[in-house]
């Protein structure tokens, strides 16, 4: 790790304490993960946060297609902690352990469910080089989910981007016995 993650809370500043319990408010009272990074700037803390409790707890999307989403995006930014938290989640909220596989393994969807291709698809093709969605994968996916759930999904994987940046930059590793995230030569 190549910052010290805030562990603490009682040498923090009255503004610092107040960001670390806003943050451990709905994080069971802890702060860990990239939060004990994004500690050294509490403000920043809070306010990312704030973002993450409504991507992961108010969106109008299903839980496993939220988790489908994070681990994509997890698996595209290569972001060990992430993968390692999420994957764990996405199973117990019923996506398919082949389905994580292919995310995984950056496999082929064909076999997926085409509600899982929709998902999986949009996230690589806007986290790919082009950084844009194409129509053939926007358009039935948006005819599903409707203008606002779009907005959702694209809210959660840029917050889960901001997330997986904070916590490839200071290589926070990921807890022991999680599952390892297979590498892949790009």
């Amino acid at each position: 790790m190549r910052i010290q993650p805030v562990t603490d809370r009682e040498p923090l500043d009255a503004a610092g304490k107040q960001a670390w319990d806003a943050v451990a408010e709905r994080r069971g009272g802890r702060v860990g993960g990239p939060f004990g990074v994004l500690m050294h700037s509490p403000a920043a803390a809070e306010r990312v946060a704030r973002v993450g409790d409504h991507v992961r707890f108010d969106l109008a999307l299903t839980p496993a297609e939220r988790e489908l989403a994070i681990i994509c995006t997890a698996r595209e930014y290569d972001v060990d902690v992430e993968w390692a938290g999420h994957v764990r989640i996405a199973l117990e909220v019923g996506v398919p352990e082949a389905t994580v596989e292919v995310v995984a393994n950056r496999g082929d969807v064909s076999g997926l469910t085409a509600h899982e291709q929709q998902i999986i698809n949009y996230v690589r093709e806007l986290l790919g080089p082009k950084r844009r969605v194409s129509e053939a994968t926007f358009n039935p996916l948006h005819a599903r989910l409707g203008d606002r759930t779009m907005v959702d999904l694209a809210t959660l994987v840029g917050y889960y981007g901001m997330i997986g940046c904070a916590l490839n930059s200071f290589e926070v590793p990921p807890p022991a016995g999680g599952r390892p995230l297979p590498r892949i030569a790009r």
